[in-house]
């Protein structure tokens, strides 16, 4: 293939993968961030005496369902401006599965980590007096759903920056694409079923006899949860990893 012609493949691939990193990242956030506000407004309807509560709950919640786009839009920049100085078809694929990974993890992360978001709210308003508890919880929780993102933005960096072979063939092409899909569709359950653990958590101390004591149980069980609902998560990764080193 002409090398000139090669070069616009590349960028053209380049382009649909920023695209498709930050159209398909946008989204799941958004929604995520709506629901929080939508939980926090009920609540200050119910208790309007913990406006500013609710309200500081709110904005951290939402600051922390941020993050997932946040990463896709730097993967699409780095994207959007890559300049290979001899580019090469396999360059392409990977910019391709670079995108779809951060792209379909930023989609579910948004809505999983809004999950303990919502449900701090909601605890918040109906037990004032436990706030400081259930925003720590609640940023716990955060953390927690996010582990998938991050292991879908690893990723993709490592497909935009690692060295491709110069020989590289259709197998290499269909390796490196694949580990992007893999990846950012395997961190989908593990985010949003970490996000529905991690809620339940407000739900299960709100009907404890001893709210203040439950706790301590009640988030051994959530890590518990959250890790086995990784275990898939870590297999994506694994095999994307795997398909990576085949390209190579």
């Amino acid at each position: 293939m002409d090398h000139i012609a090669t070069a616009v493949l590349v960028q053209t691939m380049a382009l649909i993968g920023a695209a498709f990193a930050m159209g398909f990242g946008a989204v799941g956030p958004a929604v995520g961030i709506g629901m929080s506000g939508g939980f926090a407004a009920m609540g200050m309807s119910r208790q309007p005496a913990v406006q500013s509560e609710l309200f500081r709950a709110m904005l951290i919640g939402q600051a922390v369902s941020s993050t997932p786009p946040t990463f896709a839009l730097v993967v699409a920049v780095l994207l959007l401006f890559q300049s290979p100085s001899d580019p090469t078809m396999v360059e392409g694929y990977a910019a391709l599965g670079a995108g779809i990974s951060i792209g379909v993890a930023s989609f579910a992360a948004g809505p999983g980590s809004s999950f303990p978001a919502t449900g701090a709210c909601e605890a918040i308003a109906r037990q004032p007096h436990l706030r400081k508890p259930f925003l720590v919880q609640m940023l716990l929780g955060q953390a927690l759903t996010q582990t998938a993102l991050i292991f879908a933005l690893l990723i993709s960096l490592l497909l935009l920056f690692l060295p491709k072979s110069p020989f590289a063939g259709v197998v290499d092409y269909v390796a490196v694409l694949s580990a992007g899909i893999c990846m950012g569709f395997g961190a989908v359950g593990a985010s949003l079923g970490s996000g529905i653990a991690t809620a339940s958590v407000f739900l299960g101390v709100r009907h404890h006899p001893d709210t203040e004591k439950a706790f301590g149980p009640l988030t051994v069980v959530m890590m518990l949860g959250v890790a086995v609902a990784h275990a898939s998560c870590i297999y994506a990764l694994i095999v994307s990893l795997s398909l990576m080193a085949i390209a190579r």
